[in-house]
């Protein structure tokens, strides 16, 4: 495992390396910016954009939980099913605990 930066800036499109990022040196929140990013006005993505935005689609889905309900990307917590076929990130799971 990778040294990871921990910061809140955004990191710029031309600054992202998918070797730093499978090294792990970008935190989620980073790569999943990236992604948003990307994914925004993907129809518009030259062909290198479009097979970066292929690649770190590939590593969310393989390394983190999608919430089935806000459709964000996260990591994971003490109430994770790990034979459930839908999971749901933290905020989302607790969300009906306030009522």
């Amino acid at each position: 495992m990778g040294y990871k930066t921990i910061t809140t800036d955004t990191l710029p499109l031309k600054n992202f390396s998918l070797s730093k990022m499978y090294d792990e040196d970008y935190t989620l929140q980073q790569i999943y910016k990236i992604f948003k990013r990307l994914s925004k006005d993907w129809k518009a993505l030259s062909k290198k954009d479009t097979s970066l935005l292929e690649e770190i689609h590939d590593y969310l889905e393989e390394n983190y939980y999608k919430c089935h309900i806000c459709g964000d990307y996260f990591e994971d917590h003490e109430f994770i099913e790990e034979n459930a076929t839908r999971q749901e990130c933290y905020p989302c799971f607790t969300e009906f605990d306030n009522y």
